[in-house]
This record gives C-alpha cells, sequence and structure tokens, in this order.
C-alpha cells in the first residue's frame, strides 16, 4: 500500500511548434499517451524533457487527475494567442463534455499554481482526492470525489481558429497532476465511501422545492477493476457524476441593454448561435429531467479579440455592464426596475478572473457563487451577460463556470 501519498505529474508537454490559423473553423492537434502528436505530416515528441516519458499505466494501478496546469501561449507582441480549447481523453474516451478549459491566457481558469494571486500554491482542483476519505467525514461523497480517472492512458487535445506561435513565450505547456493508487489502497479506501446523495440550498428550501437526493450505484467496490466506475471516470453506468469546467466566448454581438444568454438553447433564453459550439453552450435544460448541476465557480471577463481576428485587439470588453443568471425565466439577482444582474464597470468587476491586468504572469481564479453554490435541478437555467449603449462586440466577453454535473439518465 502507498502510505505516503504524493501529487504526481502525470502529462507534461510543451509545444513550441504552435497550430495553423483558419480563420473560421478550429485546428486540433492531440497528444498521445506518450506525448506524441503530428506537426508537418510527421509524428513528434512534445513531452516536456525530464518530466515524464508516457502516461499510460499499463492497468497497474488507479490514477485521479486532481488538476490541470495550462502555462498560456504568447506572441511577439506580448499578446496571448487563441490557444482556444483543452480537453482531456481517458482511456480513448474523449470528456469535453464535460471538461473543456481555455488555454488563452487572459481568460485562464487553470494557471499554474504559484502564479494565482490570493496566496502561494493556491489551487482550485476537479475534485477531492479519493485518499482523503479516511478523514471525510461528512455527506455527498460522490459530489465531491470527482477527479477524472483513468486504469490505463491520458490524453490530450488542442485546438485553435487564429493560431498559436508562442513566439513571445517559447510555446505553450500543459501539467496534469494527480495520484496513483494500488490494489492494496483502493481495497483500504472502499470501506470509507458512502452512495448517498441529500443536497439542498437555502433558494430551493424557501421556494419548497426538493433536494437532489439518490443513491449513487458505481459498478462494484473500489478496485483496479471497478475505479473507473467511480465519479471522473469513463465507465460509470446509470447516475454518471463528473467535474464540470467550461466557458463560453459571445459569438454574437449583444443587443444594447438586452440580456444576451451563453446558450443556443431557447428553452434557457438563448437563441442559434449565442455559443460557439456544444462544448461553450452553457444552458442547462433539466426542467423535464433529473439530472443536475452544481454551479461552484462563475466568472466573466472582458477581453480584447484574438490576434488575428478581424479587429484585434479592439476595446477590452466593451460596454459590458451586467451579468446574471437566466432561471426558470427569472433573471437574476434581481435589482430594480428591469436591469437584472451583478453590475460591472470597466474599473470594478467582481466576477473577474484570468490575467490579472498590469501584472506578468499573476492570474485571478474563478470566483465562488457568492453565499452558496447554485444548484439546478429540475430548472433551466444558463448565465446571461448585458451590455450598454450598442452593446457587446462579438467574442468581447468571456463566461466561465466550474463545478459538478450529474447525469441521471
Amino acid at each position: 500500500m502507498d502510505k505516503s501519498q504524493i501529487l504526481r505529474v502525470f502529462f507534461d508537454i510543451t509545444d513550441a511548434d504552435g497550430l495553423a490559423a483558419t480563420g473560421s473553423g478550429s485546428v486540433t492537434k492531440q497528444y498521445n499517451s506518450g506525448g506524441d502528436a503530428p506537426f508537418n505530416g510527421q509524428l513528434k515528441n512534445y513531452m516536456t524533457p525530464n518530466t515524464v516519458t508516457s502516461s499510460t499505466t499499463n492497468g497497474a494501478t488507479l490514477r485521479e487527475v486532481y488538476g490541470l496546469w495550462i502555462i498560456p501561449p504568447i506572441n511577439s507582441n506580448g499578446q496571448y494567442e487563441d490557444l482556444r480549447e483543452v480537453q482531456l481523453q481517458l482511456d480513448g474516451h474523449q470528456t469535453g463534455h464535460y471538461l473543456t478549459l481555455p488555454g488563452r491566457g487572459d481568460i485562464l481558469m487553470t494557471p499554474f499554481w504559484e502564479q494565482v494571486r490570493g496566496g502561494k500554491r493556491f489551487f482550485v482542483p476537479f475534485g477531492t482526492p479519493l485518499w482523503k476519505l479516511p478523514q471525510d467525514k461528512g455527506p455527498n461523497k460522490p459530489l465531491r470525489y470527482t477527479c477524472p480517472k483513468y486504469s490505463n492512458k491520458l490524453e490530450l487535445s488542442v485546438s485553435s481558429i487564429y493560431g498559436v506561435t508562442g513566439a513571445g513565450s517559447g510555446g505553450f505547456r500543459i501539467i496534469m497532476v494527480g495520484y496513483e493508487y494500488d490494489a492494496d489502497t483502493l481495497a483500504f479506501l472502499n470501506r470509507f465511501w458512502s452512495n448517498t446523495v441529500n443536497l439542498q440550498t437555502v433558494r430551493r428550501d424557501i421556494e419548497g422545492r426538493p433536494p437532489l437526493q439518490f443513491t449513487y450505484a458505481p459498478i462494484g467496490p473500489l478496485s483496479l477493476d471497478n475505479g473507473t466506475g467511480y465519479p471522473g471516470g469513463t465507465a460509470q453506468r446509470g447516475i454518471k457524476v463528473w467535474p464540470y469546467w467550461h466557458f463560453a466566448y459571445n459569438a454574437a454581438a449583444t443587443s444594447g441593454t438586452n440580456n444576451y444568454v451563453l446558450s443556443n438553447r431557447p428553452s434557457v433564453g438563448g437563441t442559434s448561435n449565442n455559443v460557439e459550439d456544444d462544448f461553450q453552450d452553457l444552458g442547462f435544460e433539466f426542467a423535464q429531467n433529473h439530472d443536475a448541476a452544481i454551479i461552484q465557480g462563475w466568472g466573466v471577463r472582458g477581453v480584447d479579440l484574438p490576434p488575428g481576428q478581424t479587429g484585434a485587439p479592439g476595446p477590452t470588453g466593451q460596454n459590458l455592464a451586467r451579468a446574471g443568471w437566466n432561471l426558470n425565466g427569472t433573471y437574476i439577482p434581481e435589482e430594480t426596475g428591469n436591469q437584472n444582474g451583478i453590475y460591472i464597470t470597466p474599473s470594478v468587476n467582481p466576477l473577474t478572473f484570468g490575467a490579472v491586468p498590469g501584472v506578468a504572469n499573476i492570474f485571478d481564479p474563478v470566483p465562488r457563487v457568492p453565499g452558496e453554490p447554485l444548484l439546478i435541478y429540475r430548472d433551466n437555467a444558463a448565465p446571461f451577460v448585458a451590455g450598454i449603449g450598442s452593446g457587446i462586440p462579438q467574442d468581447n466577453v468571456v463566461v466561465a463556470i466550474n463545478g459538478v454535473l450529474v447525469e441521471q439518465g
């Protein structure tokens, strides 16, 4: 049994070759478990020297990805480049439905922990690691032990529309870290697992709405054979629980002071082409099913247009004025008149995240949802932004959310 759990590096790539610009659809590069990816028609190895040689376990251990760090690319003019989406593959399964992360520095959700403002080694993980089970006397364990889990190989893909050169930074670097468990350790930890979930919030209690309540059913006792059948694993059956980290640009210009919902789904207040793709759709259509999302972090950031886009860089977050949530047709938080949401000015933004303006290599984490997590259950919901004057230009604002997704089938 590994009695000394240390945070291990599972995957560490440095890419100075970048991605070509398309100006329309995204171009994708995928790195296999050995860090190899195509470049100029050949496979090239991008694993950072003297770190790891492969993310493969050969099935001898269970691994969980505790967190991911991105050191973003910068062009020769000192601008953050369009490393648009970063996604994981676990044991050959694409997990972008659950985790799609921005790699662009000004909207970074996962900065290197030594570079986060608020304290050295401040770190927001994908969940609580399994090794903490013996000390955990709290309820709702399936909602907390959500780190992505794999039993064989970990891979990675990145994409761009306007290109990545890394000419001013030597490329970009992505590091995935986590914990590893052998059979004896898992057998010991299994004694402390609980499948019961009963989660309620003040808002729902006041409104008389039911709690999120279910019994999680893993495919068997916690073991090497069954580990990926637990939260964050691709072998889950029935109810599935995953960490949920996503972001979205406003893919069209907003209209005056009207609320602009970051979703293409009419049921949550969105319209077609509000967001770039399905991975950036932040709408939850849960009114007619038993799925749920626990939104723990929520950030809103005005940005420059990425290098290469027409009109770049343009005014940062031009006309951004408000942000909130459309919850079952009601825009919250409710303010006086019809101007709902949290108010934002160019100098005061309580929801900001990503690069700290004017300070090199320091980042703000995605803020916690004020008060308590937002439980979306038997609800339709999505975040919105709103502008002033003529509205917010296309791709001038990014919204980020993180939390936990429960899919009950």
